[in-house]
């Protein structure tokens, strides 16, 4: 599934381009879009992992970009997604894998995944 993410003026860096750290803000917009169609919260997880490959620049006439995000594992309390960024001309850009945690708030410890949520990302392409 896929969301577009606006570029802001304030992601390019001093060689006129997205710099490295803006690209992880677009990568969590995607994926706290992606996961708000499983139910998900961006309170409701927290990250554990991240492993980003760049692969092209994003220059500044990308006005917006384009954030792919699928779950491809899922565990007892976490699960893995597998992220992609593409330019304004639809090329690949960024790739990512993110190992994310499903968080109790009021324990400030990992929870189970509960079979609603497992459900609900089987349903948007999880495994």
């Amino acid at each position: 599934m896929s969301f577009e993410v606006q570029t802001r003026w304030q992601d390019i860096d001093g060689l006129g381009h997205v710099n490295h750290a803006a690209v992880l803000n677009f990568f969590e917009e995607g994926r706290d879009a992606f996961l708000g169609k499983c139910g998900l919260g961006p309170v409701d997880y927290v990250v554990g992992r991240c492993s980003v490959t760049y692969l092209r620049e994003i220059k500044p006439e990308n006005r917006s970009v384009s954030v792919s995000c699928t779950v491809e594992r899922i565990g007892r309390s976490s699960f893995q997604t597998s992220e992609q960024i593409f330019d304004g001309d639809g090329r690949l850009a960024v790739e990512a894998s993110f190992g994310l945690v499903m968080w109790d708030q009021t324990k400030s410890s990992p929870r189970p995944i509960t079979d609603e949520e497992r459900s609900a990302m089987n349903q948007q392409g999880g495994e």
